[in-house]
């Protein structure tokens, strides 16, 4: 990351010390961002936009009072929520449930060698616990959020309204750099089988098998089993996620000018060509945003 901002920091000194007309300034303001789902993969599918924030530095070059060339330096937050019924792999829970499974198979273990159940129906139930499906539907609050390093390079035309205004837009490409990646989960749901809430996971269970669960397995486990969990918690995914990715943004901006100073408003988006997960059994999304930024600038050369 230290050599990212190295390369960024020099990349606006060269263009400060190549024209003499420079604006060097910052920006920030509100991004909405989205996740945009490819396929119908349960696990992402069904993300709608939340507010996140989005600012930094940028120098323009400007090439005559038509054209200009603007390169910055930014934070991005990126991401997406989904509410309801909604996928969720199964690993995590059964991760987190891993010592209670693991005491199961201890009674389950005890209870063969007393006589109390045969290896035949202790030899079922092993069978129908590693046939756990890998999703599993519960209807939770789920937010997404990604914090990246953008570097954003555009070239930018605009016009002299009067005097003091200026309107432009800006376009061009980007790559960003992920800093950190997060899902953040609220609420408790009965686990189900299906999005329609037909079966949970206990009504899934053969009935011959519920009595037996019954005696082996743990309170808590069978009351997460029968009656849900909460999910409430935040899962560290940036290992999950591809570390760079790069695209298009751009943006309309109307500028107020007094002197050498700047004050503007714009308003634009961003969009992502790469896929975000590393893999694709996670999903294959792409993330984009719109957003309104504020911003100043300080004009060093000629006015």
């Amino acid at each position: 990351m230290k050599k990212i901002n190295l390369l960024a920091g020099l990349l606006l000194f060269s263009l400060c010390g190549y024209s003499q007309t420079m604006n060097v300034g910052l920006r920030g303001g509100l991004s909405v961002p989205n996740i945009v789902a490819g396929g119908d993969n349960p696990l992402s599918t069904g993300y709608t936009s939340h507010v996140a924030g989005e600012g930094g530095i940028f120098a323009e070059m400007e090439l005559n009072n038509h054209v200009a060339f603007r390169l910055g330096v930014e934070y991005s937050g990126q991401g997406g929520r989904r509410n309801g019924m909604q996928g969720m792999p199964s690993e995590p829970m059964m991760e987190q449930m891993k010592p209670l499974t693991e005491q199961m198979i201890t009674n389950l273990t005890n209870a063969v060698t007393s006589g109390e159940i045969s290896r035949e129906t202790a030899a079922s139930l092993g069978g129908l616990m590693s046939n756990m499906p890998n999703i599993f539907y519960a209807d939770v609050k789920n937010t997404a959020e990604f914090d990246y390093l953008m570097i954003p390079i555009s070239v930018q035309i605009g016009t002299d309204a009067s005097k003091r205004w200026r309107v432009y837009a800006n376009a061009g490409p980007f790559v960003s750099f992920l800093l950190h990646g997060k899902q953040i989960t609220k609420g408790s749901s009965n686990i189900y089988m299906d999005k329609g809430k037909s079966k949970t996971v206990w009504s899934n269970i053969p009935a011959e098998m519920m009595s037996l669960i019954e005696m082996i397995a743990p309170e808590k486990l069978q009351a997460i089993i029968q009656n849900g969990t909460d999910f409430t918690g935040t899962q560290d995914i940036t290992q999950d996620l591809n570390p760079v990715n790069a695209g298009i943004q751009g943006d309309i901006g109307l500028a107020y000018r007094c002197n050498r100073h700047k004050i503007f408003v714009e308003v634009g988006g961003n969009y992502g060509f790469i896929k975000m997960q590393k893999n694709t059994d996670n999903g294959s999304n792409r993330i984009g945003a719109a957003t309104v930024m504020l911003g100043y600038a300080f004009r060093m050369g000629q006015i």
